[in-house]
């Protein structure tokens, strides 16, 4: 099978010839540690292919149509940068910054202080916003040829809101306060990720759209289901319905503990849900045997891994594949590989990863 098969059919319920898997570094400062500053001034999608070599990836994300602040992306303009910064603009007009190394991002300008702020703020230029689109038609051609199932990176209901908008305390604090604010935040940055998402599924040959749309901490989601259903539930389920219209797949992920919201999840229709961290309180097992066959259960594997032993990282990786089983699971990181793994461990995870995903996962 191709990795777009095999993704396609863990996603659809059906056998896999072996065990989807998609992983790669967690930031640029562990591209740089692990490629070098050589490498890391290739194109983003060269970048992209070498890293989805190097982990046996069966499916390649592509940084549109919004993947801060993982990075700026197509449809936000720079407006300086050098080897340690960046500073952009979004196309709602809100500032973002970026430390390279280490690794920092923060929003330095929101663009709304109120209700009236929001109406005021123009909509973009969404032809000069379409016109950007033909820079990645190619390379994700090229990357479809490759047989890779491949889809862009977007925001969902919450993210857009507070990364759009508003910065996320005072989103946070605007839940309790200024609830109908955030349900209008929410509903015009899902509105604008909607009409990107469709621009490039429109010219390119995109398999779906993977939404991050982190909701908690390590103890509990941000808020309660009473308020995610109010505010943010039907503007997540306009996501997958925008896009299952266009016969394609949108897959959800949410750090922290969100085990309260998990239900939600589900019935907004989300084709997988990720990261399914242990060190965020998330119980894979019970999930696993709650969900299993209703959801595609993507993920598992630890943010953590950076500080396990060689031992510990294996014996991980092993119990989450016997968890994950056979069907509807995607075997991934729940951020990728952190600057500080050592290349021993590196290599030993790599190499158990590639046993692992074909039953060979009891000799270390």
């Amino acid at each position: 099978m191709t990795g777009y098969e095999r993704i396609m059919a863990a996603l659809d319920g059906k056998k896999t010839d072996i065990l989807p898997y998609i992983d790669g570094f967690d930031c640029h400062e562990a591209r740089l540690a692990f490629f070098g500053p050589q490498v890391m001034s290739g194109t983003w999608n060269e970048i992209a292919l070498l890293e989805a070599e190097l982990f046996h990836s069966d499916w390649v994300i592509v940084p549109v149509p919004l993947n801060i602040p993982g990075g700026p992306g197509i449809f936000c303009d720079v407006l300086t940068e050098d080897q340690t910064h960046l500073l952009v603009k979004t196309f709602f007009g809100g500032i973002w910054y970026w430390r390279k190394k280490p690794y920092y991002a923060k929003a330095f300008y929101n663009p709304v202080k109120d209700i009236e702020d929001l109406e005021k703020i123009p909509e973009p230029n969404w032809e000069e916003l379409r016109k950007r689109v033909k820079s990645i038609k190619e390379p994700i051609k090229r990357l479809k040829d490759r047989g890779y199932f491949v889809t862009m990176e977007g925001k969902g209901s919450f993210e857009a809101a507070w990364m759009l908008f508003r910065g996320l305390e005072n989103t946070w604090m605007d839940i309790a306060s200024e609830p109908e604010l955030v349900k209008k935040m929410s509903r015009r940055a899902v509105d604008a990720v909607i009409k990107l998402a469709l621009m490039v599924v429109d010219e390119c040959e995109v398999d779906g759209l993977w939404i991050t749309n982190d909701m908690g901490t390590q103890t509990a989601a941000y808020f309660s289901p009473k308020s995610y259903q109010e505010l943010f539930k039907e503007n997540d389920r306009r996501i997958v319905q925008a896009l299952h219209s266009r016969g394609k797949k949108v897959m959800f992920h949410s750090h922290g503990n969100v085990m309260s919201l998990f239900e939600d999840f589900v019935e907004a229709g989300f084709d997988s849900i990720d990261p399914l961290d242990a060190y965020d309180g998330m119980d894979f097992r019970s999930i696993k045997e709650k969900y299993g066959k209703k959801v595609t259960l993507k993920g598992g594997i630890s943010c953590t891994i950076g500080q396990m032993k060689k031992e510990d990282l294996l014996k991980h990786i092993q119990d989450i594949v016997t968890i994950g089983g056979e069907e509807r699971f995607i075997l991934s990181g729940a951020g990728g590989v952190p600057p500080e793994m050592s290349l021993e461990n590196f290599n030993a995870y790599r190499d158990f990863i590639y046993r692992a995903r074909r039953g060979d996962y009891k000799k270390t």
